[in-house]
């Protein structure tokens, strides 16, 4: 796990321009984690944050992985104060998103949308690295649903993919927890 130190660029973070050049930090730096590592963004040391700071930080960082930027990688959030985690949850719910915030208990929780999200987040962490086909098994769904929650998962970056080509031909993914577990 690679850290990401959010509070050197201040204690308290505001602008929709401010919240650009750290989400163009962070990719950078997203860019240099190996494939299946994860990047933790830490938040310590950050007393607060504006919408207009989260929403173009971190709501557009977990919205670029919904077009495919960096789903081989994961990322969790780490180190919020009650501030921090309000606005990040509203920001990332604002846009139906989500992203996965590590407790100072160590316990996984979901910021953003929520739904059946947890549940599957619980089902990939006991899988640790799986199919679409055994998600689905696992929780009793289609494999079409179990894609569809993996889109998800994947943006949040709890769960990274890889492409494999099965011995048949085609297109097809492999999934792997990116947090711990």
């Amino acid at each position: 796990m690679v850290r990401y130190k959010v509070a050197k660029w201040n204690a308290f973070l505001a602008t929709r321009e401010r919240g650009r050049r750290v989400r163009e930090d962070i990719e950078r730096e997203l860019a240099r984690v190996d494939a299946g590592d994860t990047l933790v963004l830490d938040f310590s040391g950050v007393d607060g944050i504006t919408v207009s700071f989260g929403d173009e930080s971190v709501a557009k960082l977990v919205l670029a992985r919904t077009a495919g930027d960096f789903t081989d990688r994961g990322f969790v959030i780490e180190g919020t104060t009650e501030d921090v985690h309000e606005t990040l949850e509203t920001v990332l719910a604002r846009r139906k998103l989500a992203a996965v915030n590590l407790r100072p208990s160590g316990e996984l929780e979901i910021l953003g949308v929520q739904g059946w999200l947890p549940d599957t987040l619980k089902a990939a962490l006991n899988l640790r690295s799986f199919r679409a086909s055994e998600l689905a098994e696992r929780l009793g769904l289609t494999p079409q649903a179990a894609n569809n929650r993996l889109k998800l998962l994947v943006a949040s970056g709890a769960v990274a993919k890889e492409r494999v080509i099965p011995e048949g031909g085609g297109k097809e993914f492999s999934y792997k927890a990116a947090i711990p577990a």
